[in-house]
């Protein structure tokens, strides 16, 4: 079982309350009526943006007919939802929807993701990640650096304990030649993801779409997570990253377009094991 996050608790709660009110066809006026609220507080709840008193919220639940049982798991969700994740530490460094996207990936159990020219973020090494930090200097002062590296390996804990993350890649064979940060950091950052998927084989599904590949998609695709999570009420996730503008994705028809891509490129690429044998002999051929 995934580890508690309060983001994942804080979305469960107005997912399933946004699911039940659209199923019986209730809209928020007729329960900000109801409940006494202002006509402009219940969106602010229905976006994720405020938590009900527990009083209230119980009242709610009522209202749209929770059964006990289901009551106690979303009193429990918001008690969850009211602790403070790792994340926290590094608020005012990055946007709102990155934050989320952290707290939504320490709760999630399996994370699926396509990367076209880099490394992803939960395996690049302190120095692979400082490397492309501090180059990013349109978006990112100097002062921050430290901090966001610090963030970024704090990410990767997931990968390991009693319970780790399960994680899914493809990556463009461009991301293992990609001289960033210079030859002796991508071979290091090469040498530490052999290490990772040897000692990882169970949970760490790495696969390079190589360059012989005739599939074009991912030349033009942009970086993309697709996140699921353990408890069956929630529903899938996104995560797409473009330059200058990332977002969680809800809407289940583009998770489904991303859920096919990802599909296919896995399809078309290299084996695990010859994944590995390929990022090994780069290693050996040097960089």
């Amino acid at each position: 079982m995934a580890p508690t996050s309060p983001v994942v608790a804080r979305w469960e709660l107005s997912y399933r309350t946004r699911k039940r009110k659209d199923e019986l066809g209730i809209t928020g006026p007729q329960i900000a009526k109801a409940l006494k609220f202002s006509p402009t507080y219940w969106p602010k709840v229905e976006r994720d943006q405020r938590i009900l008193k527990e009083d209230k919220l119980i009242e709610l639940l009522q209202f749209l007919g929770f059964g006990e049982d289901e009551q106690a798991d979303l009193v429990e969700a918001r008690r969850l939802a009211g602790q403070r994740g790792w994340w926290s530490e590094y608020e005012g460094l990055f946007s709102e929807q990155q934050l989320r996207l952290f707290g939504m990936e320490y709760g999630a159990e399996e994370i699926s993701t396509v990367e076209s020219v880099l490394i992803p973020g939960l395996l690049q090494t302190e120095e692979y990640a400082r490397a492309l930090i501090t180059g990013d200097t349109a978006f990112i002062r100097q002062i921050e650096v430290q901090q966001r590296v610090e963030a970024r390996l704090k990410r990767q804990e997931r990968l390991t304990g009693e319970d780790p993350l399960r994680l899914n890649v493809v990556v463009s064979e461009a991301a293992l030649r990609q001289q960033t940060g210079g030859p002796e950091v991508l071979g290091n950052q090469l040498r530490h993801l052999v290490s990772m998927i040897e000692q990882n084989h169970d949970t760490i599904d790495f696969r390079v779409l190589p360059f012989t590949s005739t599939v074009g998609a991912i030349r033009g695709c942009s970086t993309f997570h697709i996140l699921d999570f353990a408890r069956p009420l929630l529903p899938t996730l996104g995560w797409s990253e473009v330059p200058a503008h990332d977002e969680l994705v809800e809407d289940q028809q583009r998770i489904r377009n991303m859920t096919i891509v990802f599909g296919h490129l896995q399809k078309e690429s290299l084996s695990r094991e010859d994944s590995l044998e390929l990022i090994s002999k780069i290693v050996e051929l040097g960089t």
